[in-house]
């Protein structure tokens, strides 16, 4: 690029945005200036406003995007749903665009016998669960909790976990093949498809082209659609939840069950968080969850049945323990359904049984319009490691001992901090602190939060000492999960991946990089790149 990104003057772009007009149509080209801001934002960090946002209706636009950018030396950021958390798509200068894939969002194949589905980059996963369900079909990963609104190509490009983690592991597991439109503006399959005249059927029809696209954080190509493996959708689903007083013993359960891949979703939180949000008894709104239990187990007696046993149980569960954890277990038939959750009752040692109440609302209603605020108001920012069982282990002995060392400070700063964890097949144990504090909301906040959700936005006062403080504790809890040898999802700009890279690794992945995006335009800076 020519000239120093932050000081190129607006007027130089007018070319560029009169071209993009004439080859995506006008209404396709967003400059309006509070929608750029947007576009800058995702929950707690703020990059560059863009030249402009673009929605492409299909892959030949993008490929003339592209080029065009290439041309005027303007850097491409592909937004995906917007909920990241780890500034993963945010212009780092001012000569670049946005692009939103709202108008490329079909279901382009589902080839059920075959076994994949292969769909544009801005369906949810929400839209595409509801397109296989005619199907009696799902992805064999299926999508993060925000899947209402995260796309399938940007959940992939920075990696993520939970609904199928237990037995597929993360995201990326489930991937054929992808269409990438390459920094070049050259469009590329990376599975069987990539041969003339054949499916996406076999990603690994010689060398894994299409691992080197995933949790790119679409530096590497921008993904323009994606082919996903399907399974039929479970027969019998239940659900088994957990009591712990002792980290140690719930991580090490962990690592069993995701090994033995006994349970599709194994998540867990400290009970003050599980406590706090949990709130006061709704006897209206905890029967209309009761009910979507009911119908999610299949039958009226098994409704029955479930509904009776949260009714009783309540929330008597949350009064005391250090942690609770969820697991969610399907079968082919009913005895595999027993089978496995005898395997995992098995393993639970240092945890006490109690109403499963968690899993089966979670699994009830999987893609619940999902808050980006404390249930109060307050600001969120999660971060996360990812870490062997025996890691975690050590890394929670740790983290436990930085929180105290930060203890005061955040209390002055009125700076909470709540853990959420995962256990993911083939990887290990997901560590997430969830920072909450009191602070001035942006219009990220103000335009994601759900509606029946925004009579709770607080209006608090800029707290720039809160603000402070996270970002202290994030780059601290980073380099203790460095020094545990954990990893992440979601590497965006916020945790260290290509700086750290070893020799041969680091000179392979840049070679890569300089093949596939020779004047790097695509997302500039993320991955370290």
């Amino acid at each position: 690029m020519n000239a120093p990104h932050n000081s190129r003057p607006v007027e130089e772009f007018n070319a560029l945005l009169s071209a993009l007009r004439r080859v995506c149509g006008e209404d396709a080209v967003c400059c309006d200036p509070s929608d750029l801001h947007f576009a800058s934002l995702d929950l707690f960090f703020e990059g560059f406003p863009p030249l402009a946002e673009i929605s492409p209706q299909n892959t030949q636009q993008m490929v003339e995007i592209v080029r065009l950018c290439r041309e005027h030396s303007v850097a491409i950021c592909p937004r995906g749903g917007g909920m990241s958390y780890t500034k993963a798509f945010q212009p780092p200068h001012n000569a670049a665009i946005a692009i939103e894939f709202s108008r490329m969002a079909d279901v382009r194949e589902i080839a059920a016998e075959a076994g994949h589905v292969t769909v544009e980059a801005g369906c949810t996963w929400a839209e595409l669960d509801a397109a296989l369900a005619k199907h009696d079909r799902r992805a064999r990963f299926w999508g993060p909790m925000s899947g209402i609104q995260a796309t399938v190509s940007g959940s992939i490009s920075i990696g993520t976990v939970t609904f199928g983690s237990g037995t597929t592991g993360a995201s990326a597991n489930a991937v054929k093949s992808f269409e990438i439109v390459t920094g070049t503006g050259e469009i590329i399959h990376t599975g069987s498809d990539g041969t003339p005249g054949l499916s996406p059927a076999n990603r690994n029809f010689g060398p894994d082209l299409t691992g080197i696209f995933a949790n790119d954080n679409g530096a590497m190509g921008i993904k323009t659609a994606i082919t996903l493996e399907i399974e039929p959708r479970p027969v019998h689903v239940n659900g088994l939840s957990f009591a712990f007083d002792d980290f140690d013993a719930m991580a090490t359960m962990f690592g069993e069950v995701a090994q033995r891949r006994l349970a599709s979703e194994v998540i867990a939180m400290d009970g003050d968080v599980a406590r706090q949000n949990a709130g006061n008894p709704d006897l209206v709104e905890d029967a209309k969850a009761m009910w979507r239990v009911g119908k999610a187990a299949g039958n009226p007696i098994g409704a029955l049945n479930r509904m009776g046993r949260i009714a009783l149980g309540g929330r008597r569960f949350l009064d005391k323990a250090k942690y609770t954890a969820h697991f969610v277990v399907e079968g082919r038939d009913k005895a595999e359904l027993s089978s496995r959750i005898k395997a995992i009752r098995a393993l639970a040692k240092g945890g006490g049984e109690i109403v499963n109440t968690v899993p089966l609302m979670t699994r009830a209603t999987p893609f619940p319009p999902l808050p980006v605020t404390h249930p109060d108001g307050r600001r969120l920012l999660p971060i996360h490691g990812i870490f062997t069982p025996e890691a975690a282990r050590a890394f929670h002995r740790d983290y436990v001992a930085l929180k105290d060392d930060f203890a005061e400070r955040m209390s002055t700063a009125q700076v909470t901090i709540a853990e959420f964890f995962a256990a993911i097949a083939g990887v290990g144990v997901l560590y997430e602190p969830v920072f909450y504090w009191p602070d001035a909301l942006t219009e990220y906040h103000r335009r994601v939060t759900p509606e029946a959700m925004a009579s709770a936005l607080a209006e608090n006062p800029d707290n720039a000492e809160a603000r402070a403080l996270v970002r202290e504790f994030v780059a601290a809890f980073t380099e203790l999960t460095r020094k545990h040898g954990g990893t992440h999802f979601q590497i965006g700009r916020t945790y260290p991946y290509a700086q750290h890279r070893e020799a041969g690794a680091g000179s392979l992945l840049r070679a890569l990089k300089s093949e596939l995006d020779p004047d790097n335009i695509l997302n500039p800076e993320a991955l370290g790149l």
